[in-house]
């Protein structure tokens, strides 16, 4: 499935375990991500679900190799896929449970929802944070309301645009992340003796406030599942992206 559970206590830790290949985003973490939540909800005794990478790599994003080489992802397979995506970004943020992403290594593209729409984001100084689309002729769409809600527009915006890649000090000070730290144990024991403290119905009632001062709807959801189906799906990205996975040389696009 490219994801394993482990309970620590009242914490639940989801690792997407393929770092061989990025620990990438497909139909199999995805909807693995989607029970983990699911089981750490219906445990009253569990506070906090954190999301991790293997291997030093946090997550690489969408998976290139399943959205073009399996025969039923046209382009509303895709969309059904970045749909389900996309949700599980809603839910880390709307959940009673407090979502924590520990980001060790790259997190790129899609990898980034995972961070912007946790709860908490905590990096190691090994950490580095990139907005790729571009590059495939794609753009961010259902990761880019969830870090401008993070970070204000201007910051994703020049993310989006110049493919840079953000070293853990600049997405600290860009507010990506909340803490950088060399033992994020020590920062997750810390969390967990404050939210010990808070009911979860109280969590969730929080986070539905705070929802509210955000323009996040199901017209944003709609919006940003079109836009990125839509580009995906567009045979000069497929090129660009199979040309990537072909050579693994960067994915410059050609007129």
């Amino acid at each position: 499935m490219g994801l394993t559970l482990t309970r620590r206590g009242k914490v639940l830790a989801a690792t997407l375990d393929a770092p061989a290949r990025g620990n990438p985003l497909n139909r199999a973490s995805i909807a693995g991500l989607h029970a983990a939540l699911d089981e750490a909800e219906a445990d009253p005794d569990l506070r906090i679900l954190t999301i991790q990478g293997a291997g030093g790599v946090f997550c690489a994003g969408m998976d290139f190799s399943e959205a073009t080489a399996t025969s039923d992802m046209d382009e509303a397979g895709i969309r059904a896929l970045v749909g389900s995506l996309y949700d599980l970004f809603e839910r880390l943020g709307a959940s009673e449970i407090v979502t924590v992403a520990l980001v060790d290594g790259p997190a790129t593209a899609g990898g980034l929802g995972l961070v912007a729409a946790s709860d908490i984001a905590i990096a190691t100084p090994r950490a580095s944070f990139q907005l790729s689309e571009i590059l495939f002729g794609l753009l961010p769409a259902t990761v880019a309301p969830f870090l401008v809600r993070r970070m204000g527009a201007q910051d994703p915006f020049r993310m989006t645009l110049t493919a840079e890649r953000m070293d853990a000090a600049t997405a600290l000070a860009r507010r990506l992340v909340d803490e950088v730290t060399e033992t994020p144990a020590d920062s997750l024991r810390r969390l967990l003796i404050r939210m010990d403290r808070v009911a979860r119905r109280d969590v969730a009632a929080t986070k539905a406030y705070f929802r509210q001062l955000w323009i996040m709807n199901d017209a944003t959801r709609g919006h940003a599942v079109e836009t990125i189906a839509t580009r995906i799906a567009d045979p000069r990205s497929m090129t660009a992206i199979r040309a990537f996975l072909e050579s693994g040389g960067a994915p410059w696009r050609t007129p």
